[in-house]
């Protein structure tokens, strides 16, 4: 299971460090979408206490359904009927709150790091504006400005439940074999129609560096059309004027019709697609990861497709292998560093706890065009938060992806 050589991924992430100030010196401004939301995060185990006394079976129904998913090692996005279910949670359970949404949380990380990001943002509540980091960009009468610049207004949203679980951690009798976080919607809370945001974009395509679409999994089925159409529509124009990236991370989707709805509709909107090992399984089976990459990337006409795990990250490429494999391990490296910290931040030495597990093609390997790679993660089996960990992945492969083809050469050049 651990790879006899650990040392080798020891040193290549070493040396990623050492190359690491001078791609985020070089970084171009990343546009971020198009979800955002207030998290409540609640520990497990204290949703699991409360089957031990008396409770509406409702809510009973509920917390035995997480717990049998955390059981199973099962995390994912959800959605519930349970109208009463944020107002029951929210009064018999300890909670706290965090910034939420694909698109944030991979500002969050890129900002924390020192390289710019530029944020969709409709909601500009003072909750909302509270959770966000000031020196997160959004667009303001048509200028990019920190958050922490802008006068908050209008009504939050409803929060969205997030269930947080730690391998090992007793529950109802039994331990979670990972670490994970179960994300519980009792609304569709739908995308950010930030028409500022929009509008500026489209201006500054061809100086940015990439550009990340999500959150299309929290859209109801009804609606779900007319956004695709509207963002891709917007994605389309980055393309046509120069920007040279648009990531589409998938999320948990309630049904694979949805799913591939999304996926469809949005063609030729997008180069690049990313999704947990978990969510790929879900759309493609569990058949050989190989052959199953390579058909998905090439039924959505994709640059790349990239896969996520707990142990690996992986990519089926038409692209440089050396870049897109620093990609990944980029991404990798700024979500183990943010696991150890329980909170975005710009690594600086491997976490004393990471540990390396085999990927499934350490040694690229070839199909047709396309390249397939990977690298282990810095893994932690028992993380300060796993909250963000995908979108801090996500975050740090659209900091690679985004730079000047010249600018990756001469950092790698240098390590």
């Amino acid at each position: 299971m651990v790879r006899e050589e650990d040392g080798f991924w020891a040193c290549e992430y070493d040396g990623l460090l050492g190359r690491l100030p001078q791609l985020i010196a070089s970084s171009r401004l990343t546009f971020c979408g198009m979800g955002s939301c207030i998290d409540a995060r609640i520990e497990m185990e204290d949703a699991a206490a409360l089957l031990a006394s008396e409770i509406p079976a409702d809510a009973r129904s509920f917390i035995d359904m997480l717990v049998d998913r955390a059981h199973r090692g099962v995390g994912g996005e959800i959605r519930v009927e349970w109208p009463e279910g944020p107002a029951w949670l929210t009064d018999n359970l300890p909670f706290g709150s965090s910034l939420g949404g694909t698109g944030p949380h991979a500002a969050w990380v890129l900002t924390a790091v020192g390289a710019p990001a530029l944020v969709a943002l409709q909601d500009r509540s003072a909750d909302m504006v509270r959770h966000i980091p000031s020196d997160i960009l959004v667009v303001e009468r048509g200028q990019t400005v920190p958050v922490g610049a802008i006068k908050p207004r209008g009504e939050p949203r409803p929060k969205i439940f997030i269930f947080e679980y730690t391998a090992g951690m007793q529950l109802g009798g039994a331990s979670p074999p990972r670490s994970s976080r179960i994300i519980v919607r009792f609304t569709d809370p739908d995308l950010e129609n930030d028409q500022d945001f929009a509008s500026l974009t489209a201006t500054m395509a061809e100086q940015a560096g990439a550009g990340l679409i999500s959150g299309f999994s929290g859209v109801a089925r009804e609606r779900l059309n007319g956004e695709i159409e509207r963002v891709g529509a917007l994605s389309r124009t980055w393309r046509s004027r120069g920007l040279g990236t648009v990531y589409l991370e998938l999320g948990g989707f309630d049904s694979i019709d949805s799913c591939l709805a999304t996926l469809h509709g949005l063609k030729g909107a997008y180069d690049t697609l990313g999704m947990s090992h978990s969510e790929f399984v879900a759309l493609s089976g569990d058949g050989d990861l190989a052959t199953s990459m390579v058909r998905l990337a090439g039924e959505l006409e994709l640059q790349r497709l990239i896969v996520h795990a707990d142990h690996w990250a992986a990519a089926a490429t038409l692209g440089d292998g050396t870049r897109e494999r620093e990609a990944l391990m980029t991404g990798s490296l700024l979500a183990s560093a943010r696991a150890e910290a329980g909170k975005p931040v710009r690594p600086t030495a491997l976490p004393s706890a990471a540990v390396f597990h085999q990927g499934p093609f350490d040694t690229p390997k070839r199909i047709g065009d396309w390249t397939l790679l990977s690298c282990a993660t810095p893994y932690l089996d028992t993380p300060a938060t796993t909250l963000g960990l995908g979108d801090s992945f996500t975050g740090g492969c659209l900091l690679i992806l985004g730079q000047c083809p010249a600018s990756s050469a001469s950092a790698e050049a240098s390590g």
